[in-house]
């Protein structure tokens, strides 16, 4: 009767009754600012754009690791890759309207690969070591400019010239494509793909799909972006999913509002598939790239004395079909 009582007295004056749980710790005053730094940034919008100057050299230290294991029939096989590379633009012109003309190239790279039980072969285009076959191919286009590019302020590619072919590694265009007008944190915003891979009849697959971004948080004068691929096209089988492994990204991007470039870019890979090629096969895909802005200083490419082995021989690439050796 006496615990009755003080029940109805509670529901009475509108006071909720004590309960024996712990009770919730009051916010700090850190906790405060942050919370109201973040409903304030809710309210705001902000402009993101890229902005060069004629003449000007921008670097960025491009980071990739991979490693792929693969069962068919009862054989086993991993290989592993790793790329540290420089990579310049050297900006061109800005037109009338703010288009920005700039000459991608790549600067200076490091390689390293292993398949199987295979010993690992590498490449330094500092060095002046002779070329393994299967990186003659990216020898001959370091230093070299690989495509000359105009896009708008927003980061649409409007113009590419090009004779390297373009490899769709499902991490979007050569730029980052950003909303034309002031956004809020939390605004999301689609750019649209297409994929495609073969069925287990061999029949050619055109898959929809799309780059998902979002604005997450504003902190020291960097948009922060997250991004992930969404496939919108059913995915029938493992057979098809396997071909898009190295597709499926999820990511972030940090944005500089006062420089407008990319300061850093972070994407990772972790994709798994069974009974891709048979009841007991078996592929899994684990990578990560980023992406980090450097000073003006530049990097060597230094001299590469070409091997004369046959140069039709390539480096293993992210869209090949796994090596299982008989």
């Amino acid at each position: 009767m006496m615990q009755l009582k003080y029940l109805l007295l509670f529901a009475a004056i509108g006071l909720q009754f004590p309960t024996t749980g712990r009770c919730q710790p009051e916010k700090t005053a850190a906790d405060r600012v942050n919370e109201a730094t973040q409903n304030l940034q809710n309210k705001q919008k902000f402009l993101l754009q890229y902005k060069f100057q004629p003449g000007e050299e921008i670097r960025w230290n491009v980071e990739h690791v991979a490693t792929t294991k693969a069962q068919i029939s009862g054989k086993n096989e991993t290989t592993s890759s790793r790329t540290e590379s420089t990579k310049l633009w050297k900006v061109s012109s800005i037109d009338s309207i703010g288009n920005i003309t700039f000459v991608h190239s790549v600067e200076s790279t490091k390689l390293w690969q292993k398949i199987g039980d295979d010993e690992a072969i590498s490449f330094d285009s500092t060095s002046t070591d002779e070329v393994p076959n299967e990186f003659f191919g990216t020898s001959e286009m370091i230093g070299k400019p690989l495509a000359v590019i105009t896009i708008t302020p927003s980061g649409k590619v409007v113009d590419r010239k090009s004779s390297i072919e373009q490899i769709d590694f499902g991490i979007g265009d050569i730029c980052t494509p950003l909303p034309e007008k002031p956004i809020p944190t939390g605004h999301r915003w689609y750019v649209p793909t297409e994929f495609t891979a073969n069925d287990e009849d061999g029949k050619r697959l055109h898959l929809k799909a799309r780059l998902h971004y979002q604005l997450t948080k504003i902190v020291d004068s960097k948009a922060y972006i997250s991004f992930r691929t969404e496939v919108l096209t059913p995915i029938a089988n493992d057979k098809v999913r396997s071909q898009l492994l190295q597709k499926l990204t999820d990511g972030y991007i940090a944005f500089d509002l006062q420089t407008g470039r990319m300061a850093k870019k972070e994407i990772e890979w972790n994709e798994t598939v069974q009974e891709y090629a048979g009841p007991d096969s078996f592929l899994q895909y684990n990578g990560k790239m980023t992406e980090q802005i450097v000073a003006d200083e530049p990097s060597k490419a230094g001299k590469v004395r070409v091997s004369h082995s046959d140069p039709a021989t390539k480096i293993k690439r992210p869209e090949d079909e796994p090596i299982i050796r008989k």
